[in-house]
């Protein structure tokens, strides 16, 4: 079975600003496996780019992974994750639980840097 990498927007923008180790980690994973975002990262890296900039990237992001929508099942764990994170006093970015839940309804392994925003035991992360 190939294995399937869900790339969170940090490792895009990394990727976007030339950064050697996410221009490696891109071709690594392409090497051995399958790339995915989930659509709120297309809003996450959207946002960080004027129009020109946009026209010129977007289409380059696409080329490099498959977009994965937010199911109704991976929506309402990251709404359960915003709950019961809150409960415990952390606060979590809204977006960042829609990717982890998505990275764990799919079965997909979660390739991010950025591992405080992503507690959840269940997660499969990638190793960096």
């Amino acid at each position: 079975m190939t294995s399937r990498f869900l790339v969170d927007t940090h490792e895009w923008i990394s990727f976007f600003n030339k950064r050697d180790h996410a221009l490696k980690l891109i071709a690594e994973l392409r090497n051995k496996g399958e790339i995915f975002s989930s659509i709120a990262t297309v809003t996450e890296l959207r946002a960080g780019w004027t129009t020109e900039a946009a026209k010129k990237f977007m289409p380059i992001f696409y080329a490099q992974t498959k977009i994965v929508n937010l199911s109704l099942e991976a929506a309402e764990l990251a709404g359960k994750f915003l709950k019961d994170y809150s409960a415990k006093g952390i606060s979590l970015p809204t977006v960042d639980t829609m990717i982890a839940a998505t990275a764990i309804i799919e079965n997909y392994q979660l390739v991010t840097r950025n591992k405080k925003d992503f507690p959840m035991p269940q997660l499969k992360l990638y190793s960096l």
